[in-house]
């Protein structure tokens, strides 16, 4: 048997739909003139009666891949770790001292330091 929030979850659309239903039915009794408000209006109820039905599915969702990553950063630090591989020697790349220097030749005009 599903659990609570996938049953909620599931629950949702149609109360989305009825809701919906009921809300373009009063904005288009108040509203004739306005077919957009008879869309949004009841699309943004709809949502809103929506909303804690869903949630708590996604937040079940939540709790769960917070407790595999939980999991797995403890397996990872209770692994030995072997110690990072040391760079061969005289391929070392060479740090650049201005963040602007792409590597070719500097030109001393081209630069002002007052």
């Amino acid at each position: 048997m599903p659990s609570r929030p996938t049953l909620l979850f599931i629950l949702a659309l149609p109360v989305g739909a009825v809701v919906y239903t009921v809300a373009a039915r009063v904005i288009e009794e108040l509203f004739p003139k306005e077919p957009i408000l008879s869309l949004l209006i009841p699309l943004f109820f709809a949502g809103l009666a929506m909303m804690p039905l869903i949630i708590p599915f996604f937040d079940r969702k939540a709790k769960q891949d917070l407790a595999e990553y939980r999991r797995q950063q403890e397996t990872e630090a209770a692994s030995p770790t072997d110690p990072p591989a040391a760079a061969p020697e005289g391929n070392e790349p060479e740090i650049a001292s201005d963040g602007n220097q792409t590597g070719g030749p500097i030109d001393d005009h081209a630069r002002d330091d007052h």
